[in-house]
């Protein structure tokens, strides 16, 4: 399913103009509303999924929404229309929504707390193949085939992995039985967010996710059309991104583990640093674009940034994860996952206000500042 995320903004500048949007219009319709029905449908979707997770049987309820967002995305390849398209983005939105509570918290019951940001890293690293893929097809494929060429292919490859996933997939016993039956949702869920680390991890996502709606929705458009690039250029820079992404997910989860055992405190410093080591290439990367910056600088710079920018989100994953109760994950995660699609999701609604005004580079930059 993640391949299909980076589908539509490769071909941003190209979809616009079949649709008939040119300029400032179009990183408002096609970057601005998709990216909010995408992520507030999503938002809704893990809500409910999060108080699933924690009553039923999660593997059906994973196999449940891989199948919805491979038909999602089968259907993109197939619209007509900005509506058909909106409605489609909310269908692929409301899977990957879903599927976040779900999948972590089948990973809370599978591994102990000093196992999970180890865990949370390689799960991370798995799904970070989605994106590269889908960089690959957008690339690739799509200037060949047409834009809707690479949502045909995720969608039909998502259909027959969700009906496998329906009788493969087992739901791990939870650690912890909740007998109450008068132990509602919201008071679980009060008295998680009563926490405040739990509190501090969810908030962070509304502001720390604006950045990554950056790189995902206007990155490759941005590179492709104002530095000159052309689709295929700017495919290859954010597959350089995405490697950096691969191996700092896997070594910060390595590391993270490490820290955790030593002093839990030494953790979340490691998390700030590595903040700050991802934002400052990927800003140098907007800047460079288009004006001092080469091909091989382009490619330095995404490889840094995509090195350092996971390492927080993998780690306050795990911090998430060892500070709740089995009963209380699933929809715990689902606020999580609400406010970082708060971010992704207004972000770029946000940033096109921006545009308007001051331009991609500078309100790009200002987008990618917020991990600050």
């Amino acid at each position: 399913l993640l391949a299909d995320q980076p589908l539509l903004p490769a071909h941003m500048s190209r979809v616009a103009a079949e649709f008939g949007f040119d300029g400032p219009e179009r990183d408002e319709m096609l970057g601005g509303i998709v990216s909010v029905v995408f992520f507030s449908t999503g938002a809704l979707s893990s809500l409910g999924a999060g108080r699933l997770a924690d009553i039923m049987d999660r593997g059906k309820l994973v196999s449940g929404f891989t199948l919805l967002g491979a038909f999602g995305s089968f259907l993109n390849s197939k619209v007509s229309g900005f509506r058909g398209l909106l409605f489609c983005r909310a269908a692929a939105g409301a899977a990957i929504g879903g599927l976040v509570p779900a999948t972590y918290s089948i990973i809370g019951d599978l591994y102990l707390a000093d196992q999970r940001p180890n865990a949370v890293a390689m799960l991370s690293v798995v799904a970070g193949f989605g994106p590269a893929l889908g960089q690959a097809l957008a690339g690739f494929l799509g200037p060949e085939a047409g834009w809707r060429a690479p949502f045909a292919v995720v969608g039909l490859s998502g259909i027959p992995l969700a009906l496998l996933l329906a009788f493969v997939l087992e739901d791990p016993p939870k650690a912890e039985v909740v007998t109450s039956t008068e132990e509602s949702w919201c008071s679980l869920l009060v008295a998680a967010l009563s926490k405040p680390t739990v509190l501090l991890v969810c908030l962070q996502g509304v502001v720390g996710c604006v950045p990554w709606a950056v790189i995902s929705t206007f990155l490759t458009d941005y590179l492709a059309v104002e530095a000159h690039l052309g689709v295929q250029g700017a495919t290859a820079i954010l597959f350089s991104f995405g490697v950096g992404c691969f191996t700092g997910t896997a070594c910060g989860g390595k590391l993270g583990q490490h820290l955790y055992l030593k002093d839990k405190r030494f953790q979340a410093l490691f998390m700030a640093v590595s903040v700050w080591a991802g934002m400052l290439p990927m800003i140098a990367l907007i800047s460079a674009s288009g004006s001092w910056g080469s091909i091989g600088i382009y490619h330095v710079l995404a490889s840094l940034g995509g090195l350092f920018s996971p390492v927080a989100g993998c780690n306050a994953k795990a911090v998430l994860l060892n500070t709740l109760p089995a009963h209380s994950r699933g929809i715990v995660f689902g606020v999580y996952t609400i406010m970082d699609d708060l971010g992704k999701g207004l972000g770029p609604a946000f940033l096109s206000i921006f545009i308007r005004n001051f331009g991609r580079r500078v309100s790009f930059i200002i987008g990618i500042s917020l991990w600050l």
